[in-house]
């Protein structure tokens, strides 16, 4: 005679049991292969509604608007004392540069009134260059290197690092020439707006 007994599930309460007919269909019921397959899914839609997003434009205003302009951000008044040495205390890192640093501010602010931009190759199409607080000798590291020069002048809290960028999938690997746009704002730099443009030899200072 068939046994009516019913067959408990392994890991299941006690109290729970269920028939032979219920743990063959358990044992056939496919696991997390709905999740598993929405995953790429999700991810390929993800991308697909980014990437126009990313490349939408050749800068970042698609080119309709003015780009940020020297006496849009004025500087205060142009400090004329003793520069003061730079100060490696707060900035430890900055030692190894310490020749470049202390000679660019004896020499005095060359930008946002008080402050000294100080430049030095760091190898083909790169050039690294950091802050010196004249006022101060507070040394402020650089958001980015330039690819081929930078633009500031004395009188403007504006400074442009040109580098390159890509806008576009059709754009070469390592970008097309771009111009960012930073205001010294707050002791720090604000990237305000970004734009490619063609490449032009940085104009002396």
């Amino acid at each position: 005679m068939r046994s009516s007994r019913a067959t408990a599930v392994p890991g299941a309460s006690r109290k729970r049991v269920v028939t032979p007919f219920e743990a063959l269909a358990a044992a056939r019921r496919p696991r997390h292969r709905t999740r598993v397959a929405l995953v790429p899914v999700a991810l390929a839609l993800v991308v697909v509604a980014v990437a126009p997003a990313a490349g939408a434009g050749r800068d970042s205003t698609g080119g309709a608007t003015r780009a940020p302009q020297f006496a849009d951000y004025p500087a205060g008044a142009v400090f004329r004392g003793t520069p003061a040495a730079p100060d490696f205390k707060r900035n430890p890192a900055a030692e190894r540069f310490g020749t470049l640093l202390r000679e660019g501010a004896r020499r005095g602010p060359n930008f946002a009134g008080h402050l000294r931009v100080v430049e030095w190759s760091c190898g083909a199409s790169c050039q690294s260059w950091m802050i010196v607080n004249t006022k101060t000798g507070r040394i402020q590291d650089a958001p980015e290197p330039a690819a081929f020069g930078l633009d500031f002048q004395l009188t403007s809290r504006l400074l442009i690092v040109n580098t390159f960028a890509r806008f576009k999938a059709e754009d070469p690997p390592w970008g097309v020439p771009t111009a960012k746009y930073y205001v010294w704002r707050n002791d720090r730099f604000e990237l305000i707006h970004t734009r490619a443009t063609p490449r032009s030899r940085p104009q002396p200072r």
